[in-house]
């Protein structure tokens, strides 16, 4: 008579899903739900513009980078607020999505240089999108450099105490 061992059981490896991967995130939600969401807001705001907005009113970046909306034809306004509607609600979709769905895969902690590289890429996007909105206006350099420098010295700041730390944490560990 053989003598038979019970099945042991197996646990399953968690595997990452489209709502619990190494995407960057804000709390639950990936950012490029945020992004879709911040884009979808803008568009149906500039459709609704140019649908709702005076003849006599400008929109772009200013000097040779604007229309006036009496020139834009209405179906891009229809357009874009169609558009950015359907993007807002896909990203509420999606938020809601993320943030209801179970949290399977513990996080790592984030590192502080991951905050630091954050903080400089969106200096650099608004930074750039400040420096040619005031060159368009093509009058000189108007408040660009105002927000850039000390936004910079931030920055610096930032960055220079995040290495600091890191510096102290291994002293301390080594």
């Amino acid at each position: 008579m053989a003598v038979h061992s019970p099945p042991t059981p197996t646990t399953p490896t968690p595997r990452p899903s489209a709502s619990t991967g190494t995407a960057l995130r804000v709390g639950r939600v990936p950012v490029t739900t945020w992004a879709m969401g911040v884009v979808g807001a803008i568009a149906a705001f500039l459709g609704g513009f140019i649908l709702l907005g005076g003849d006599n009113q400008s929109i772009g970046l200013g000097g040779d980078v604007s229309w006036q909306v009496s020139d834009i034809d209405p179906l891009w306004g229809y357009g874009l607020l169609a558009a950015g509607i359907l993007a807002v609600l896909a990203a509420a979709t999606l938020a809601l999505r993320a943030r209801m769905a179970p949290a399977t895969i513990v996080a790592e902690p984030r590192s502080s240089w991951r905050d630091v590289a954050g903080h400089a890429g969106v200096f650099v996007v608004v930074n750039a999108f400040l420096w040619a909105q005031d060159i368009a206006l093509g009058d000189g350099l108007n408040y660009a450099l105002w927000i850039t420098v000390p936004w910079g010295l931030g920055l610096a700041v930032h960055a220079l105490s995040t290495y600091g730390s890191s510096r102290r944490d291994l002293t301390r560990d080594g």
